[in-house]
């Protein structure tokens, strides 16, 4: 299938399964333990790395964009990209093909070398559109034939990118999934759990540190390095993260009952939208110090949301407690609820 002059493979459809992660002993503690997830739709993957002939044929109405650096050939994979700058192109690739976009957000903002942020970003994989791939699908596709010796990697490659699909391609058609450049996914990064999931989209949010997952090695590691179940790189990967050796593919589909875990392994099969951000907080009260709790009727579970930060996120706090009717304290640090709906005894 092709999207303008983007090849992509179908993948997956019903009951396929997939492990995350891996229960050896030399994995590194954010790879453990190994997880099952089954995939019960369908989902598209391009062939090759998005290339820097792509990349500038999207984004050329973005000054951001104008002078791309190590692009020496239309050929070659993009890369010192960061997630937000994957993402614009993912929302125009499917603006330019005439779908709705799977992300949103209320600015953008830019410096010399493309986007350094998405205030409000939200990410909604239910919609028909080109997005990031899951690391799920990621894996899933790969699996198909890994064979990082075959690949571009440390021992073959002189230490920098080659054109894509300029060595192995697999039997589905797709190329350099290992080696070549590493790859950006979609996913939060959590740590994974030992039970199964089915049609898991990473973490509700990335933590603290707002880490996300790189997959696939790229020409600087060796190929003995090189495994399925890596999720990161060398540093601590966040959305600004960029890299000389760094890029991403795209996946095309929407996954119409996703499921996220919680830092505690628990499954989260919906997410609060937020739907004032924090510009409209600071424009109604003149102050980004502001909190807000309540009842998440899902789960019955109090749920806040902070807007003192930069990217402010719905934080539920699982309990065996009913919540009903929460309010904040004064100085911000407790909240007061109900244990039943007003009018009823208790």
């Amino acid at each position: 299938k092709k999207f303008g002059s983007m090849g992509f493979v179908v993948f997956a459809d019903k009951d396929k399964m997939v492990t995350l992660g891996s229960d050896d002993e030399k994995a590194k503690t954010n790879e453990k333990p190994s997880m099952d997830v089954a995939l019960d739709y369908r989902f598209y993957i391009s062939k090759n790395e998005v290339t820097c002939g792509d990349f500038r044929s999207v984004l050329k109405d973005y000054d951001a964009y104008a002078n791309l650096p190590d692009c020496e050939s239309d050929s070659l994979p993009v890369v010192n990209v960061n997630y937000f700058d994957a993402v614009l192109f993912a929302n125009e690739m499917s603006k330019r093909q005439g779908y709705d976009t799977a992300y949103t957000y209320a600015v953008a903002s830019f410096g010399e070398e493309g986007c350094s942020g998405l205030s409000d970003l939200k990410f909604d994989p239910t919609v028909d559109a080109f997005r990031l791939p899951t690391e799920a699908e990621w894996v899933y596709a790969a699996s198909g034939g890994w064979k990082p010796d075959s690949g571009w990697n440390a021992d073959n490659s002189d230490y920098r990118a080659h054109e894509v699909c300029g060595a192995f391609i697999d039997g589905n058609g797709v190329c350099d999934m290992a080696g070549n450049v590493m790859e950006w996914v979609n996913d939060w990064y959590v740590p994974f759990r030992k039970e199964p999931v089915a049609d898991y989209v990473g973490g509700i949010d990335g933590g603290v540190l707002g880490e996300r997952v790189v997959k696939g090695g790229s020409y600087r590691n060796s190929a003995a390095s090189m495994h399925l179940y890596s999720r990161g790189d060398i540093y601590t990967v966040t959305s600004v993260s960029k890299a000389e050796y760094v890029g991403f593919r795209l996946a095309f589909g929407p996954i119409r009952s996703p499921m996220w875990l919680n830092r505690d392994g628990q499954q989260k099969s919906i997410i609060v939208s937020i739907l004032a951000n924090s510009m409209d907080m600071r424009h109604e009260l003149g102050t980004n110090k502001v909190k807000i709790a309540f009842r998440d009727d899902e789960t019955g579970n109090l749920a806040f949301v902070d807007y003192s930060g930069d990217n402010p996120r719905v934080v539920e706090i699982d309990d065996s407690i009913e919540v009903y009717h929460p309010d904040i304290s004064p100085d911000g640090n407790r909240v007061a609820f109900c244990t039943g709906l007003e009018g009823v005894s208790g």
